[in-house]
């Protein structure tokens, strides 16, 4: 991993083409349903054994019905708190991420809560997944080989966040980042009181969620990862931050349905 590269300083991801054991295991499994890794798990593979866990308890809740529609609620409370762009394309490629980034939100919310022990849920059952090659459909570009550094960096001081989400590098892979953000930047400072009220209700509506914990504090002991539970939960906490501060800048470009 490179985490500084022609003055580009960026949070620590292991990428997809670096994923080997047990990381390249997971990454495999997330691809069966999505074109690339995101990025929420591509921070926690810093700490592999972590990311298994919180990828048992990931499996648990996508599938049902109950965590869809938590998600697409999320992103219809802020549909109003920006305003799209006018370039259709971009718009478009916008709103192709908001659904990704309100369910994200909501797994770094239950991932969070489990690593508090604050779930008193039923346990995953804790099958690691099998080994496979790990093949992207549409993989994103990385911070350092896109030829965005100076941008990326402009995003992450506007948002106050160490991370280079998904969606600006998948923007930046698809030639829409700068006229797309050129629209998102200025309207940062009016959406941060949605932000922050996106961020508690998220952690709030996962508390009712169908989960089954596997990333809680007994599981990291079993798993030899007490030592990893601070590194983890800051990562968490770094996500919390970011997706609504992403998503309500996103949802405006979704549809009103």
């Amino acid at each position: 991993m490179r985490s500084d590269v022609d003055g580009f300083v960026g949070y620590p991801m292991v990428e997809e083409a670096e994923a080997t054991g047990a990381v390249a295991a997971v990454y495999a499994q997330l691809l069966q349903g999505m074109p690339f890794v995101p990025s929420l798990f591509k921070s926690l593979a810093l700490c592999p054994g972590y990311l298994v866990l919180a990828y048992e308890q990931a499996t648990g809740v996508l599938p049902e019905p109950a965590f869809s529609a938590t998600a697409e609620r999320l992103v219809s409370s802020v549909r109003e708190a920006g305003t799209a762009p006018e370039d259709s394309e971009a718009r478009n490629a916008l709103a192709e991420f908001a659904g990704p980034l309100s369910r994200m939100l909501l797994l770094a919310a239950g991932l969070h809560l489990a690593l508090d022990d604050e779930l008193d849920l039923p346990p995953a059952p804790g099958q690691a997944p099998e080994p496979r090659p790990v093949h992207p459909r549409s993989p994103a570009p990385s911070p350092q080989d896109a030829p965005a550094p100076d941008l990326y960096g402009e995003i992450r001081a506007a948002l106050e966040t160490p991370i280079v989400n998904s969606i600006w590098r998948s923007l930046r892979g698809r030639d829409l980042l700068e006229a797309a953000w050129e629209h998102l930047g200025p309207q940062v400072p009016g959406t941060r009181t949605a932000a922050g009220d996106l961020q508690q209700r998220a952690v709030d509506v996962a508390r009712g969620l169908p989960w089954r914990v596997s990333a809680g504090p007994e599981a990291l002991e079993r798993a030899g990862l007490s030592d990893a539970r601070p590194g983890m939960a800051n990562i968490l906490d770094a996500y919390l931050t970011t997706l609504p501060r992403v998503l309500v800048l996103v949802a405006s470009s979704t549809d009103d349905e």
